[in-house]
């Protein structure tokens, strides 16, 4: 193999590898507090609605009629961290909120619009 194929080789190999550590690495977080451990109905302290985590899946239902609020993913940020992104179908806006896993059944958050609300596993 001449030197020309052989750094090509070396640098394709290098890319590979750091492709893998970037790939690992956003999995570990998503399996520290993502899903599946986020998994099931969490009461917003409200008494509003019931917010449904599925393995990456985040949908607000009322809890008067049944209808669904808002739809939406969810991100661990960290083994405590959780970033939630909705779009509201009421409201036609997209939001987000970082969460502070302060228990395994609570999740203190902030909305990007600075309003803070709580969800409690169980709801």
């Amino acid at each position: 193999m001449n030197k020309t194929g052989s750094v090509m080789r070396r640098g394709i190999l290098g890319l590979a590898a750091i492709s893998l550590l970037m790939v690992a690495s956003c999995q570990s977080n998503k399996e520290v507090a993502g899903p599946p451990i986020l998994n099931g109905k969490w009461a917003s302290s409200d008494g509003v609605y019931t917010a449904e985590l599925d393995n990456g899946i985040f949908r607000a239902v009322a809890n008067d009629t049944g209808g669904v609020i808002s739809e939406g993913s969810y991100t661990a940020l960290s083994d405590t961290k959780v970033r939630l992104n909705w779009f509201g179908v009421v409201s036609g806006k997209s939001n987000s909120a970082e969460c502070l896993k302060s228990s395994a059944d609570q999740l203190d958050c902030v909305d990007e619009n600075g309003n803070k609300f709580s969800l409690r596993r169980g709801g």
